[in-house]
Parts: structure tokens; sequence; C-alpha cells
């Protein structure tokens, strides 16, 4: 759609920038687990109607969805696999 071209061209840099850097960053492996690690709050969060933590949620599972696709898009696997690999830092 539309809308969906501009916030692609309005976030590309800041997308670039993101994949030029996450190898050493792991920002968006975090991000990940982050959400994840939060998922029961989720869960309680809509028993109690919390709209906050909804919209919070929402936003990030938009995030990582925006930032996957430019990923994939631009990424061979085995360069997916460097921003998805965890390495201990000594």
């Amino acid at each position: 759609s539309a809308d969906l071209k501009l916030l692609e061209e309005a976030t590309i840099s800041v997308c670039k920038s993101l994949v030029k850097k996450n190898p050493q960053t792991g920002n968006l492996g975090s991000l990940i687990k982050v959400f994840l690690s939060r998922t029961k709050e989720l869960k309680i969060s809509a028993e109690c109607q919390n709209h906050l933590f909804i919209w919070q949620a929402h936003n990030a599972l938009f995030i990582i969805c925006c930032l996957l696709k430019v990923f994939i898009s631009r990424m061979s696997e085995e360069e997916l696999q460097l921003h998805f690999t965890y390495e201990e830092k000594v």
C-alpha cells in the first residue's frame, strides 16, 4: 500500500544503520528477547484490559516485523545467520 511504501522510504536510513551495526550490538536480537520474555505480562494485560501494554507489544511486533523485512530482503541466508548467532563477549 502507499502508506507502507512511505514508511519504508522514511525509515530506510535507520534500517540500513541497524543492519550495519547489528552484528556488533545485537539490538534486534535483544528486542526480540525482551518481547518474548514479557509475553506472560501481555496475557495478564489483556485479561485486565490494560491497553497501554497491549499497544507497546503491538508496536514492538510492528518494529520487529519491519526490521525483519529489511533484513530478509537485503541479505543472504549466511548474512542473516551473523545477525542471529550469539557470541559471548568476554
